[in-house]
């Protein structure tokens, strides 16, 4: 038996020696178990799924508004060679959300409660930022190293195997959603992507205290947004003061907000 542990624990630490990258955001090394290749599989993989289950809305101008804005936010990004795609999904919740690869998608629900470009500016730069950021890509390297170590527990100890399969699953519910170190850092490139495309990130915050107003009527369930996408806490007062930095680092004098063409865009 420990022969069998001692060979799965060296086959998961040479894994590991062997998969470490640079993240494009932070600029430091880390260690993943996926590829850009495999994450840009991936994406493709999930896209069609995607549009199956909830399908495409049809709004041609929606459609290329998000496409030219998302186009333009991506290029200024820290991964601007990945090969984007925009969606508008026919969904009446409240939810934005990306999968590896560069495939960001957006609920008709929650275009509807924008009320101007540069909330969905900064919401866009959100989500672009967890892509950049490969927070999924590091996801799945957690969940798979928690894998291994449910494996070595049961060579260990045989009769943890009958545990092995909930605790699998466990592991699965516990990385479905990004943590709020993932949640702060996209709001932080939020800011930063709306901000350098000329827009108010300021108006990201406002968008965030209004989705935090509405959950907190009575009569109103929790913004799927909010479910996925925990708040790190503070987070409109973070957003408000990167918004202030980066308009003074970018010498934003008159930045965007745009609300009357969002308005006619809807």
């Amino acid at each position: 038996m420990k022969k069998m542990l001692a060979i799965c624990c060296f086959v998961a630490t040479a894994a590991i020696v062997h998969s470490c990258a640079r993240n494009p955001v932070t600029g430091k090394s880390q260690v993943v178990l996926m590829s850009e290749k495999q994450e840009i599989a991936m994406g493709q993989e999930a896209d069609p799924q995607i549009i199956a289950q909830f399908g495409l809305y049809e709004d041609t101008a929606l459609q290329n508004f998000i496409n030219q804005k998302g186009k333009q936010m991506a290029a200024i990004s820290h991964r601007p060679n990945l090969d984007y795609h925009f969606r508008v999904v026919d969904s009446e919740v409240l939810n934005a959300f990306a999968v590896p690869g560069g495939y960001v998608y957006f609920t008709r629900g929650i275009m509807a409660h924008f009320n101007n470009e540069a909330e969905f500016a900064g919401v866009l730069g959100h989500e672009i930022g967890h892509i950049t950021a490969r927070h999924s890509v590091i996801q799945q390297r957690n969940q798979l190293l928690g894998q291994v170590g449910i494996i070595a527990g049961v060579i260990i100890n045989p009769e943890l195997g009958r545990f092995a399969e909930v605790a699998s699953q466990g592991l699965g519910l516990m990385f479905l959603k990004f943590g709020r170190d993932d949640e702060r850092q996209s709001d932080q490139l939020g800011v930063e992507y709306s901000s350098k495309i000329g827009y108010d990130a300021k108006e990201m915050a406002d968008f965030f205290i209004t989705l935090e107003r509405k959950s907190g009527s009575a009569s109103t369930e929790l913004p799927e947004f909010l479910s996925t996408h925990p708040n790190p806490g503070d987070r409109h007062i973070a957003v408000g003061e990167a918004a202030d930095k980066w308009q003074q680092d970018l010498k934003l004098t008159n930045p965007a907000v745009n609300r009357n063409p969002y308005l006619r865009t809807k």
